[in-house]
């Protein structure tokens, strides 16, 4: 239905000069297809199905590449919502409530009064590690906070997420999570083997969600959903802006570890018929 998008390989990264931030050795691979989102939560809910392996994703172009590295290919949509600064800042833990670099993201057509809340959903597929399995396919569904000065240069940008949606049958993809200082929550998606399936047959719009059981209760209960409808353009904000948060070193609620990620826009699984699509 739609295109691949974007590849990411996660790589290490040195200590910061402060050496007040280590970079785990976690490497991964990715792919974006970007969009704005509209984003449901609510109490409905669904059958759960555990999480399966993609049968839709394209395979892992770069593994003989960087065999040494553990590789991956991971479709999903990355959007966009503008929130008030202030708002943004209401979400963020109080160490980090001051520390948005607006300068940074206003050169990307954002005013310096509202916040670009990125939010991700997606599925991580095809992992290798020497080219061969090691990890199998998962889904995830979160909200991140890019354009962080964590160090507090003034300059560097990171990008924060505190939890993560994580199909509970994926002990190495929670540790993994966990490793970096996201709150891990379990997540049931649908679809649980594609990073996004038809609304209808009738229609060309493409939806996803993500379920969770709440401890006081066994019924699954909506955590949030997305629906996307194809567009002609990215809108005001360019692809650039996307290029440069997939870019940005994550971290989570754990300030000692961070995760570099490099991402790659040209490879054979980006560029042509799989170049990024806006909806």
């Amino acid at each position: 239905i739609f295109t691949l998008s974007a590849t990411l390989i996660f790589i290490p990264h040195p200590k910061s000069s402060s050496n007040t931030v280590n970079m785990l050795p976690f490497h991964s691979l990715f792919l974006y297809l970007l969009s704005y989102l509209t984003l449901y939560c609510g109490s409905t809910s669904a059958a759960l199905h555990p999480q399966a392996n993609c049968s839709t994703c394209l395979a892992n172009p770069i593994a003989t590449t960087y065999p040494t590295n553990v590789t991956g290919v991971i479709n999903a949509t990355t959007s966009v919502i503008l929130v008030p600064l202030s708002y943004a800042r209401s979400l963020l833990p109080t160490r980090l409530a001051n520390s948005i670099l607006t300068k940074a993201y206003t050169r990307f057509n954002i005013p310096p009064h509202v916040y670009p809340l990125v939010i991700e959903a997606s599925i991580d597929h095809d992992i290798r590690y020497s080219n061969v399995p090691a990890l199998a396919d998962f889904s995830s569904f979160r909200t991140t906070f890019p354009f962080i000065d964590l160090l507090g240069d003034g300059y560097s940008t990171f990008r924060y997420t505190g939890f993560i949606y994580l199909p509970p049958n994926n002990p190495g993809a929670i540790k993994g999570s966990e490793d970096y200082g996201y709150n891990v929550l379990p997540g049931y998606f649908d679809p649980y083997d594609a990073p996004y399936k038809l609304a209808s047959r009738k229609s060309k719009d493409i939806t996803s969600a993500v379920y969770t059981i709440d401890n006081s209760s066994t019924r699954p209960r909506q955590a949030g959903s997305t629906r996307f409808r194809p567009s002609s353009s990215f809108g005001k904000i360019p692809l650039s802006f996307y290029k440069n948060v997939t870019n940005q070193i994550m971290f989570g609620n754990k300030t000692s570890v961070c995760d570099k990620m490099i991402s790659f826009w040209n490879t054979s699984i980006t560029t042509g018929n799989y170049a990024p699509k806006p909806v």
